[in-house]
């Protein structure tokens, strides 16, 4: 006979109150401590509200106490894919699969594990044969919503959303889905229709929430023309991007040297704007969308303060730069150039540096930033030629771009 924490614990499990479970199955496990069913759940309920380092120890636990358990496996896929650990992922998928080949729930975690590796076409093949399994089954649907997308099967992917949301209709995370879909599409409209309706089925639910975000930015025609750039840029695989991104550096370099002498250098700046949208596009993306938003009515409303501190940030530091441009256009002093180029090149670190969640993070990112503009008015003020300064800042703007990656957001 099952004990009441269990019982109870199940009850609350089954209509996703995973936080309020989480006593009830401890007890369980309390009073039994081989309980399998209670250690699962607990770990599922560990896994749904963001505690993976306890559900990774309790799974492995499972693991060696009962081996040929697929769920087992299930879910430690599910953890290795939230870890960005793919090869693990696909490794413990494939390992549930084999023991149980007639579970669609397996197909659509495959499917979704090489979605995150970016081979669609395969992932649209395990996907559907999860939905062979099981037609109806949400997950497969979902992971076919997106394989479709990213494949630019736009009929294909119309009706996979009416069949996912005709078999679901209060499923939240289906709407963001599809909401996310349409966006991919360049379709605004629906996608904030089903955002909407998302997040009023669940009103906390982050993917519904950046979506909406999103959506409501790319009503900007700049940030559109960026978003579809970062849509097929991140479409690509690792290799593509970075044939692209060297590719789009030559030509940078290149036209560097024609306005050298041509003597149009004043058109460098522009052109430098333009090469950190593309390359630098990721670390940009946030700041400048969150700038965006500031100015939108009823967008302003979906910024945290830290959201709208690094928006105020970026557009400051646009601002600087833009008047240093237009100051060194106006008096031929390339001091302000100088500057100008320290405002842009500073909008990394300290960006990054108040949106931070991190002390050492912000402390971190927020010094590098003001010794980058320090060390250019300092240098200009004292009287160092224009030429080291504008090397030293570079230097500290490349360096920033490999550093950078090493450093907790």
């Amino acid at each position: 006979m099952n004990s009441p924490n269990l019982e109870r614990g199940v009850q609350l499990f089954e209509i996703g109150r995973y936080q309020d479970a989480i006593p009830y199955f401890q007890s369980a496990i309390s009073e039994e401590i081989d309980d399998f069913t209670a250690k699962f759940l607990l770990a599922n309920c560990f896994f749904q509200t963001d505690c993976i380092d306890k559900s990774y120890t309790l799974i492995l636990e499972l693991r060696a106490t009962h081996p040929n358990d697929p769920d087992v496996y299930f879910l430690l896929s599910q953890i290795y894919l939230h870890r960005e650990n793919s090869k693990e992922a696909l490794i413990n998928i494939n390992k549930a699969i084999e023991i149980d080949p007639y579970n669609e729930n397996y197909f659509g975690q495959k499917a979704y594990v090489l979605l995150n590796k970016k081979k669609y076409t395969e992932a649209l093949d395990f996907a559907n044969e999860g939905l062979r399994v099981n037609a109806k089954n949400t997950f497969c649907l979902n992971a076919r919503t997106t394989a479709l997308t990213k494949l630019n099967r736009k009929d294909e992917v119309s009706d996979t959303i009416s069949d996912l949301l005709n078999e679901n209709p209060e499923n939240a995370y289906s709407h963001a889905n599809a909401g996310w879909s349409y966006l991919e599409n360049n379709n605004t409209p629906k996608a904030l229709t089903h955002f909407k309706e998302a997040l009023s089925l669940n009103p906390n639910l982050e993917y519904a929430r950046s979506g909406m975000s999103t959506a409501v930015k790319s009503k900007n025609k700049i940030y559109n023309l960026y978003l579809r750039y970062a849509f097929w840029i991140g479409n690509k695989s690792e290799k593509n991007q970075w044939i692209f991104i060297i590719g789009i550096y030559l030509a940078y370099r290149f036209s560097i040297k024609i306005l050298s002498a041509t003597g149009m250098t004043y058109l460098a700046i522009p052109l430098i704007i333009l090469y950190l949208l593309f390359a630098l596009g990721s670390w940009i993306m946030d700041p400048l969308s969150n700038m965006i938003l500031m100015f939108d009515t009823y967008g302003k409303y979906l910024l945290d303060k830290k959201e709208k501190l690094s928006g105020q940030v970026m557009f400051s530091l646009l601002s600087a730069s833009l008047v240093m441009l237009i100051c060194s256009i106006i008096t031929k002093n390339e001091a302000f150039t100088i500057l100008s180029l320290t405002f842009l090149a500073a909008i990394l670190p300290l960006t990054i540096g108040v949106a931070s969640d991190k002390r050492n993070s912000r402390l971190i990112n927020l010094a590098y930033g003001l010794i980058m503009i320090f060390i250019a008015i300092i240098g200009i003020v004292v009287g160092y030629p224009l030429s080291s300064i504008g090397i030293v800042v570079g230097v500290m703007f490349v360096g920033y771009t490999w550093i950078g990656n090493f450093i907790p957001k």
